[in-house]
């Protein structure tokens, strides 16, 4: 620096050989330069700083400083094997400055250009420009790749005066239809236009965790909407979300839909659901659901319809005959009947003064217990719970957990309709037709979940879907399974399971069969009702069990609904459940016996 050099310019004394320098001296002379060296430096800093503010103040006038939100990345889905089913992309969205636009240009040429690139309608963003005395106005958000890059170079071209691009996040799900109703969807929220939050499914429940917390960056920005180099600029950083792991397992995931797609097919029915579990941990394995959607193109569909059901957890149906095992548990439970119990199946029983029928109107003298199941005779099941009494009957269909929800960490889950002795409606008719399924309403996982609990020996497992959170700071925080309650005594549950395989084994043509596996279940074949009648070739068909006995780690529900070749569950719901239960096997190496 010339004041540093300037103070060297001084005079020196002459050289005295006989006598040493004086070190104070030399001091003082040092000290006095340094001085005037930072006078003169401090001097050129202020007329620096002084000058530079004078140019800020001066644009200031033509700049504001703008806040903008930062999208946090929302945290990835993925299944038990970490194998991506949903996951958050890179993207920018498009945003206007009003004010700046129309004091630099004509508001309606930026929108016609704009328009072009992203093919929106010029009208509707040229309603977006409109107000002058905005300096804030969302145009578009989620651009990727081409539609991205094209508004970029017209910014950094001058052709969009005043429009900027700030960083956003886009949702994708790359298996498309796959698992897309435990999953559900992203749209935005209600609180903030242009939030994106959880809708449906794990999305919506997890919402929070997978959301995370938004960032913001504080910067000025001249008239044309473009940062000033020498401006103000503050980031306070996002805080991204946290990752999801299911339950879920992909391939099981694709046999549900593979097989559910071929029964509805197969048999011309319009709908399904297929729910596989472990019962011994509540863990949702897979479940699928017809008809379905793309989460990733719900911004496509021009209204929610049918296909957006969560038909497992919001579908309420008339169980029909897969109920008589929840019966029977509680015959069992409270020592009214035994398996060896007889008694005379008469094709027709009158119960307080309503006629009901076995399905195929046979009757068949002393018969055990083991037969009523075999034959699924209704008045056999009405003796049972005729016996059992009214009270402990809805007392043991409340410890089931029918007319509750099941808690599942999934949203929209509905809780079913129940009517108990002593509610509105309710007629001593109703003990019987409710005993094997009838007059009830359920919904296909609070069913999956009952009988889970006597596979489980007889305790009920809440059912979940999520495994583990995988925070943005390394944290893993488990997700445990968790009981319930006991519903019935262990001897209690494997007397059923026995009494279930019986039962199975003593039909010719049961489709149901597993090969190389023990298995036992039960099939259903529901009417639907409309307008106060049953309308009539109309069922739901269905077919429930578990296996291998051994020690039951897989538990499938099939529902399929108003097939058309064929009615019984029987005939419809067991062959799909006998190629579900042998894919799931040998996918999960579980060795036959």
């Amino acid at each position: 620096m010339r004041g540093f050099h300037g103070s060297q310019n001084r005079s020196r004394a002459p050289k005295d050989l006989g006598e040493p320098p004086d070190p104070s001296r030399r001091l003082v002379v040092m000290l006095g330069g340094a001085v005037a060296a930072a006078g003169v430096l401090g001097w050129r800093l202020f007329n620096w700083h002084v000058q530079q503010s004078a140019e800020l103040s001066a644009r200031g006038a033509s700049s504001l400083l703008i806040r903008s939100e930062i999208t946090p990345r929302r945290g990835s889905i993925l299944d038990r094997d970490e194998a991506v089913l949903a996951i958050s992309r890179g993207a920018v969205r498009v945003v206007a400055d009003p004010l700046a636009i129309h004091e630099s240009t004509d508001p309606f040429e930026v929108a016609d250009r704009l328009s072009g690139i992203l093919n929106l309608d010029a009208a509707g963003v040229a309603e977006r420009l409109g107000n002058p005395n905005l300096r804030y106005s969302e145009i578009a958000r989620g651009l990727v790749d081409e539609p991205a890059r094209a508004v970029s170079e017209a910014i950094q071209s001058g052709q969009l005066p005043g429009i900027r691009l700030d960083p956003d996040r886009v949702r994708v799900y790359p298996n498309q239809e796959l698992a897309a109703h435990v999953l559900g969807f992203v749209g935005e929220g209600t609180a903030r236009p242009g939030d994106v939050v959880g809708q449906a499914g794990v999305e919506a429940w997890y919402n929070d965790v997978l959301g995370g917390q938004s960032g913001l960056v504080s910067s000025d920005l001249d008239r044309l909407g473009r940062r000033i180099p020498i401006g103000r600029y503050a980031l306070q950083p996002p805080r991204h979300g946290a990752h999801v792991s299911l339950s879920i397992d992909r391939t099981i995931q694709h046999i549900a839909e593979q097989e559910l797609e071929a029964a509805i097919e197969q048999f011309g029915a319009t709908a399904g659901t297929i729910l596989i579990t472990n019962p011994r941990t509540g863990e949702l394995l897979g479940l699928a659901n017809r008809p379905t959607y793309d989460p990733g193109r719900v911004h496509t569909y021009r209204e929610f319809g049918p296909e957006f059901a969560n038909r497992a957890c919001n579908l309420i149906y008339e169980p029909g005959s897969t109920f008589k095992l929840i019966t029977m548990a509680a015959g069992l439970d409270v020592g009214a009947i035994r398996p060896e119990t007889t008694h005379n199946l008469p094709g027709t029983v009158d119960y307080f003064g309503q006629e009901f029928k076995n399905w195929d109107e046979r009757t068949y003298p002393e018969q055990t217990m083991v037969s009523v199941l075999q034959h699924s005779s209704n008045t056999g099941t009405i003796f049972v719970a005729d016996t059992i009494g009214a009270n402990t009957f809805y007392e043991y269909i409340a410890r089931f957990g029918f007319g509750a929800r099941t808690g599942i960490d999934m949203a929209g889950e509905v809780s079913g309709i129940v009517r108990r002795r002593g509610d509105q409606g309710w007629f001593l008719p109703d003990l019987a037709s409710n005993s094997f399924g009838q007059g009830i309403s359920v919904t296909p996982l609070q069913l999956a979940t009952a009988v889970g609990s006597i596979a489980n020996d007889g305790v009920m497992m809440r059912p979940h879907v999520a495994r583990e959170v995988q925070h943005a700071d390394g944290r893993r925080e488990k997700i445990e399974s968790e009981p319930i309650r006991r519903v019935v005594s262990r001897e209690t549950a494997q007397t059923l399971i026995k009494m279930m395989e019986a039962a199975e084994s003593g039909v010719l043509d049961n489709l149901a069969r597993v090969p190389g596996y023990r298995t036992a279940g039960k099939t259903g074949t529901s009417e639907i009702a409309s307008s106060g009648r049953f309308l009539e070739d109309t069922s739901i068909a269905s077919y429930i069990g578990f296996g291998p006995l051994e020690l039951p780690q897989v538990l499938a529900l099939v529902i399929v609904e108003r097939p058309q070749a064929a009615f019984f569950g029987a005939h419809v719901a067991s062959p799909t459940f006998s190629r579900v239960m042998s894919r799931v096997f040998a996918h999960l190496r579980v060795p036959p016996r």
